[in-house]
């Protein structure tokens, strides 16, 4: 009987889910699924309340089962989502998850605060999930409960572009917390932000591919940048996106950040002076990021025109990675994308070659336009755009 509770249960909450996605809402939201009881002690169900289980999750007491809980839901969600748009990627959001909960949805670290404090708790926070197997994950930008000041918002929203999971929210009858609530400068500080986000889709959706893949974080303390210097461990304010780019916060106090080379590009996204917000951006020598264009929305995300950021080595050489598909339904599994292996390599006296080669299931022939940026520690120098596979670019007085 239990076991037939639990699947009946769970199939009648995922029926719930129909008429709002057949209006074509594409995600959903699972908040208070710890589950919380606000007159039960400690916010949620007694210790002893008994669960029936069912499946193969036996029965037991609600102290058991209290953190499993969120995990039963949002999976009980994706499958309700499932069932009535099979050829949709579904997108579900939850306050409470568990271990293996990364599979059905993204999670937000809960009702934060608008204070520095809370803001300085947000990166060890997703760090930490990232640790433990969540890789989309952030906080409330601007904090949920409080009305942060125009100094808070900035720094905020520059370093919250940079957590897998971006959003502003504020609870009810707090002050505007849209960007532009606090005036020009904090407007165009959001503004550069975002772009810096959008420009750098391309990487990021090579990095999911990569967490989905392997179960490597997106964000990364940065001792993953050498695991054997042990001054690293510690650090809990600057922090990585994979492997290649640090992002290091302008409020940051005597960071410890990896050694060797790891040269600035920190005005990406920005075609004026640094704002005082922005985190410092730097890509690790032996790295090629992939950057797009400057977009309004992941809608209009498109790899069809790419900027390599090409950071090279102390032997003047570096990769990088592309990953692409549809952005949208399953074809991927039956091989429908591409993975593009980007290689450069000094090949002259004044000359870098920068050659892409396309591996995977899906061999395609498609050509790209690229620009070449070649990160050194003096700046980054573009070259033309070209639509071949291989691309020249100078290097005289640039290295």
């Amino acid at each position: 009987m239990g076991g037939h509770f639990d699947r009946f249960f769970q199939q009648w909450w995922g029926t719930l889910y129909k008429d709002f996605i057949i209006t074509g809402i594409d995600g959903v939201w699972n908040d208070m699924n710890e589950p919380a009881v606000f007159n039960g002690r400690g916010g949620t169900m007694p210790e002893d309340n008994f669960h029936r289980g069912g499946g193969k999750l036996p029965a037991g007491p609600h102290l058991r089962y209290h953190n499993v809980y969120g995990l039963l839901m949002v999976k009980a969600s994706r499958d309700g989502i499932m069932n009535v748009n099979s050829e949709k990627r579904p997108f579900v959001l939850s306050r409470a998850n568990f271990l293996g909960g990364q599979k059905y949805a993204a999670t937000w670290t809960g009702d934060n605060a608008s204070t520095w404090e809370h803001f300085k708790m947000a990166t060890p926070m997703v760090l930490n999930l990232g640790l433990s197997g969540q890789p989309f994950s952030g906080p409330d930008l601007g904090g949920y409960g409080g009305s942060p000041d125009a100094d808070l918002f900035a720094n905020w929203i520059a370093v919250g572009a940079f957590y897998p999971f971006c959003r502003s929210h504020s609870e009810k009858g707090t002050n505007d917390q849209e960007p532009w609530a606090f005036g020009k400068e904090v407007e165009n500080v959001s503004r550069t932000a975002l772009q810096r986000r959008y420009r750098l889709l391309p990487y990021l959706y090579t990095l999911f591919h990569e967490a989905a893949q392997t179960g490597l974080p997106v964000m990364r303390p940065v001792f993953f940048a050498d695991v054997t210097d042990k001054s690293l461990r510690k650090e809990d304010e600057a922090f990585m996106w994979g492997n290649d780019l640090l992002i290091v916060p302008q409020w940051s106090e005597d960071p410890q950040l990896p050694e060797g080379i790891w040269n600035d590009i920190s005005l990406l996204g920005n075609d004026v002076e640094n704002d005082g917000y922005q985190p410092n951006l730097k890509q690790r020598g032996g790295s090629i990021i992939p950057v797009g264009s400057v977009i309004q929305s992941t809608e209009e995300f498109k790899t069809d025109s790419l900027t390599l950021l090409v950071c090279l080595d102390e032997n003047n050489s570096a990769t990088g990675t592309l990953y692409v598909d549809k952005g949208e339904g399953f074809d991927y599994r039956d091989g429908e994308f591409e993975v593009d292996i980007f290689k450069a390599e000094k090949t002259g006296e004044n000359t870098i070659t920068v050659k892409c080669e396309v591996e995977g299931k899906k061999q395609t022939k498609k050509q790209r336009f690229y620009q070449i940026g070649l990160v050194t520690n003096s700046g980054v120098n573009y070259s033309d755009w070209q639509n071949n596979n291989t691309v020249i670019i100078s290097t005289k007085g640039s290295l």
